[in-house]
This record gives structure tokens, sequence and C-alpha cells, in this order.
């Protein structure tokens, strides 16, 4: 899976040059409800060491099948790709994806066939310029994406139900730019976004359908917590043998 032609650019650049990036990216991106049958999905997370000097990225490729009797979607396989290395571009709030994106397309770039849509732990178009994580993956490969947030970036949203399943606008300027998900009953809420060949509805719908014991969804979980262990691991293996 590659970046489409015309769409790549640099990472390591200023913050101006990086906003003026996200603003002509932004008109590529494409709203439109997603139809098509899922039957392969990736996942990517990032964590990051203590002083946000090395990041641990993970890819999670998943084999998925619909159950019409719980109206969930049953992981059936999985396969998961693991990189490390320095991140070079500082912790900014509305720039993740030049943080975050060096470090996953040498693991995208691994995938072979084009899954049927990406799930990020990110923002979407809920973004101060429209352009976030997910977005930004979505319109360099050209691949359904759907930002999937545990914490809000942006926007403003009336208080929903605390009945799994609830859900309410999240709007900027009173424009819809997401919507804010109770995927788990009393539990808090997600922020969900289309990224890319997405559109609102479908987005939060699709999310759910991966919620079935825990908050998150079940790819993102996942992808998670192998990061997490990735970095700790990784540590604490560094500790050892500076102790030796």
């Amino acid at each position: 899976m590659n970046i489409i032609a015309g769409r790549n650019h640099r990472w390591n650049v200023t913050l101006s040059e990086a906003r003026e990036i996200q603003q002509s990216l932004k008109k590529l991106v494409i709203l439109q409800p997603f139809t098509r049958p899922i039957r392969r999905v990736v996942a990517v997370d990032v964590s990051y060491s203590r002083f946000d000097k090395v990041g641990f990225a993970i890819l999670g490729e998943f084999t998925c099948a619909y159950d019409n009797v719980t109206g969930l979607y049953i992981i059936q396989d999985t396969l998961f790709l693991k990189r490390t290395g320095k991140v070079g571009f500082p912790y900014v709030p509305g720039y993740l994806s030049f943080r975050e994106i060096p470090m996953l397309i040498p693991l995208l770039e691994q995938v072979g066939n084009p899954p049927d849509l990406i799930l990020v732990d990110g923002a979407g178009i809920a973004h101060p310029r429209g352009l976030g994580l997910a977005s930004h993956i979505g319109v360099i490969f050209d691949i359904p994406t759907i930002g999937c947030a545990k914490s809000r970036l942006i926007g403003d949203f009336q208080e929903l139900s605390v009945r799994k399943g609830s859900v309410t606008m999240l709007n900027v300027r009173e424009k819809q730019v997401g919507t804010v998900l109770r995927s788990k009953d009393k539990v808090r809420p997600l922020f969900v976004s289309p990224g890319h060949l997405t559109d609102m509805e479908t987005s939060s719908e699709i999310i759910l359908r991966f919620c079935s014991k825990y908050r998150i969804p079940e790819p993102l979980r996942q992808v998670d917590a192998m990061s997490k262990e990735l970095r700790c691991r990784t540590s604490k293996q560094s500790t050892e043998l500076r102790l030796k």
C-alpha cells in the first residue's frame, strides 16, 4: 500500500509549513457514506517514551465478519507489525500527524492489498484545520478512515444518555464535525469523526459495532495495548543494559 502520487510531502517541516500542508490536503478530504462490507480492517497506534524522543508504533491488520445476531463485527484473525524509532517533530496540539505518520508509513507500506478501512486513535475532520490524523492518513493513501479519539480536541456537544449507543453531535460554530458516542453503559464517551471516504453517521455506526466488552473499539484497543507493551518492554531492556 503506497502513498498516492502527488500527495506525498516533507515531514521535517516548521509549524507554519505544517499548517499550510494541512490546509492544502483538507481540500482533498471526501465525506461520503461508507456502505461496503468490512472484511479487513487496519488499526494503528503510536506510544512514546517518557521524554517523547522515541516512538513505538503498532499496526494491526484484522480479518472480520459481521454477526447478524449481535450486530457486532467479530475479529477472526490478526497480524501485527511493529516499529521503534526516533520522533523528530515536537508534540504540538493539532499537529499530531507530523509526529505519528512518519512512524506509521513504513508499516502501512508493508500492507499488501488496501484494507477496507483504517481506524485511527485520533481526530478525523474534528480538527482545528479539518485535517486530523485520520483524515491525513486517509487522504495521502486514499483509503477510507475513521478517527476515534478518547478525548475531545475541539467542538461542543450536549450531554447524552448514559446508555450504550447514545449519540449526539459534536459541533464547531454550529457546524457538525463529528459525533460523541457512548460505547458502553455509564462510561466516558468517544469522539468519532470521519477521516476520509466516510461520513458522520456510518463512522459512529461502525465504531459502535466494534465495541463489545470494552469502551474502545476492539482493533484500536489491541494496538493501543501492544504499543504500550512494546514501550514498556523496550524501556525495561534499556534499563537492564545500563545496570549491567
